[in-house]
């Protein structure tokens, strides 16, 4: 993305951290906990929630003190919310008309 002449705000959520009200905004705007779990975490193997994920605000509170559950990158186009890295949408950034 550095090198594709779109202007974009990075953040560096991993060292900054997100607030639980931010992350319950992700889950929201994505659709469900499932579309932003990092189900290779360690924590979301121990709970099981590869299978059963967690309610939002279980989710956030957990992902407020440890960002690395939640899938990167996050993509924030407008209302479009894209988690985890997907080819075709990326692809297709800057050729809207």
């Amino acid at each position: 993305m550095r090198d594709s002449g779109l202007e974009f705000e990075e953040i560096d959520y991993a060292k900054t951290g997100l607030s639980e009200a931010t992350v319950k905004a992700l889950v929201a705007a994505a659709g469900s906990v499932a579309a932003v779990l990092n189900t290779r975490h360690e924590i979301a193997k121990a709970k099981g929630w590869s299978a059963k994920p967690p309610s939002a605000a279980e989710f956030a509170a957990a992902a407020a003190k440890d960002m690395n559950l939640l899938r990167r990158p996050i993509l924030i186009d407008g209302k479009q919310v894209t988690v985890g890295f997907d080819k075709d949408v990326y692809a297709k950034l800057g050729k809207k008309q």
